[in-house]
C-alpha cells in the first residue's frame, strides 16, 4: 500500500472517532440537542447513576490485576531478563533548560498554591508554565542520567512537534466528554469568557503529551524497569479479530450518547484501540508490534508514565483551591473536578480512586497519537522506531 493510501485510511479512522459519536447523538436526540450539550467549558454536569457495588468491585479487581502485572509480572508469564546492564554514562551537568523549567514550574505552582490573585495573566495561563516547565525539568533530569541523550539533547524540535500533536490529541477527549455527559468539568471556567477559555484550553493542552514522553524516557534510564517487561508472553491478534474489534469500537462510539453512564469508561480506551489496529493494518510500526516478540516495555512504561503524571496533575490541581463546606474557592479558571457514575467514591484529590485507571490507556495513547500525527505530516521522530529504546 502506498503512502497516500495509508494517509487516507488514517484520516478516515480519525474522522470516524469524531463524527460517529455525533451521528449517534443526533439520532438519540432526534437532532435537537439541549442548549448546553456542547457547552465549553462544561461548568456543571448532569446527574449520574449512583454508586454500584458490583461495578466498583469489578473495576477495583481489574485495577488490582494491573497493579499485580507491574509488581509481579512473573505471575503473568514474564520471565526475568538476562540482558547485561547498560554501560556507564558520561557525567554531564544539569542543562540550562532544567533550571529554566524548575523556575517556570516552581514559581507558577507557588502562585497557585498560595492562592494569590495576581499576577492575573499567570494565574489564567498557569498550565503553560506548569506543563512545559515540568517537561523541561524532566528532560534535564533524563539528560543527566543518559549523558546527554534526552529529547531536547537530541533535537528539541521533536518535543515541540509532540506538543503540537498534543493539542489535537487531547481535544479529542474534550470532545468525547460531551457524549458521556461531562465526566470532568471546569466549575470555575466562567471566570473568563468562553472564547478565552477555549483559546487557553487549545494552547494549554500542548503541554500534556510531552509529559508522557519525558516520564517514559526517565523510566527507560532504569534498567530494572526497562528490562522488567521485555521478556513476556508473545501475543498476536488474528487479522479477522482486529476488524471485529474495530467494528465494536465504532459501534460503541455510536451508542455512547444513548448509554453515557454504561459506556463512559470506553472514552479512554476506544481511540487507543482504533488507532492501534488501523496502524497495524497499514503496517506502520507501533509499540504493540513489539508485544508480538514478547517485549511489553514500551506499552507498559508509557501507560505507567501517565499514571505517575496523572497523580501529580491531580495533586497540583487540588491544592490550587480552598475546599470549604463542599465549595471550591480558587483563582484559576482551569480548576477541574469530576462527575462519574457508579464509582464516584473514595476520592484522591478530586479524582475518584478508581478513576486513576483511565490514565493508563491515555499514557499509551500518547505514543500512538504521536505516531499517527508524525506519519500524517511526515515528521521524523525517534519514537516511531524501536531503536528509541537505546536511549
Amino acid at each position: 500500500m502506498n503512502t497516500s493510501s495509508k494517509v487516507f485510511y488514517l484520516l478516515v479512522a480519525c474522522a470516524g472517532i469524531i463524527f460517529i459519536p455525533y451521528l449517534g447523538a443526533w439520532i438519540c436526540f432526534d437532532g435537537h440537542f439541549d442548549h448546553n450539550y456542547f457547552q465549553y467549558p462544561p461548568l456543571v454536569a448532569p446527574p449520574k447513576a449512583g454508586f454500584s457495588l458490583l461495578v466498583f468491585v469489578a473495576v477495583a479487581f481489574l485495577f488490582f490485576c494491573i497493579a499485580l502485572l507491574y509488581l509481579m509480572p512473573d505471575i503473568f508469564g514474564f520471565k526475568k531478563s538476562v540482558k547485561p546492564p547498560s554501560p556507564p554514562v558520561k557525567r554531564v551537568p544539569l542543562p540550562i533548560w532544567f533550571w529554566l523549567g524548575l523556575v517556570m514550574w516552581g514559581s507558577t505552582l507557588w502562585i497557585l498554591w498560595a492562592k494569590l490573585s495576581e499576577p492575573r495573566w499567570i494565574i489564567i495561563w498557569a498550565d503553560l508554565p506548569l506543563f512545559w516547565g515540568f517537561a523541561l525539568l524532566m528532560d534535564g533530569w533524563v539528560y543527566v542520567r543518559t549523558g546527554g541523550k534526552s529529547i531536547i539533547g537530541r533535537s528539541g524540535r521533536e518535543l515541540i512537534g509532540i506538543g503540537v500533536a498534543s493539542v489535537s490529541g487531547w481535544l479529542i477527549f474534550e470532545y468525547l466528554n460531551f457524549f458521556v455527559d461531562d465526566n470532568w468539568i471546569y466549575p470555575k471556567g466562567d471566570m473568563i469568557p468562553d472564547n478565552q477559555f477555549t483559546i487557553y484550553a487549545v494552547i494549554g493542552s500542548a503541554g500534556l503529551m510531552p509529559l508522557a514522553f519525558e516520564w517514559y524516557c526517565l523510566l527507560l534510564t532504569f534498567d530494572g524497569l526497562k528490562n522488567r517487561f521485555s521478556n513476556g508472553p508473545k501475543i498476536r491478534i488474528a487479522g479477522w479479530l482486529g476488524y471485529v474489534m474495530l467494528a465494536v469500537c465504532y459501534l460503541a462510539l455510536f451508542f455512547i450518547a444513548f448509554y453515557p453512564d454504561t459506556l463512559f469508561t470506553l472514552l479512554w480506551v476506544v481511540p487507543l484501540i482504533i488507532l492501534s489496529i488501523v496502524l497495524e493494518k497499514l503496517e506502520i510500526w507501533t509499540p504493540f508490534n513489539m508485544v508480538k516478540d514478547g517485549n511489553w516495555s514500551p506499552v507498559l512504561l508509557f501507560a505507567l508514565s501517565y499514571l505517575i503524571q496523572g497523580f501529580l496533575l491531580e495533586f497540583q490541581n487540588y491544592f490550587s483551591a480552598y475546599h470549604e463546606n463542599g465549595q471550591i474557592i480558587t483563582q484559576t479558571p482551569a480548576y477541574w473536578a469530576y462527575s462519574v457514575p457508579y464509582v464516584n467514591v473514595y476520592h484522591i484529590f478530586e479524582m475518584p480512586a478508581l478513576g486513576f485507571m483511565g490514565y493508563l490507556p491515555f499514557g499509551t495513547y500518547c505514543i500512538i497519537w504521536w505516531i499517527v500525527f508524525a506519519f500524517l505530516l511526515n515528521i521524523p521522530s525517534n519514537f516511531t522506531d524501536p531503536k528509541h529504546l537505546d536511549i
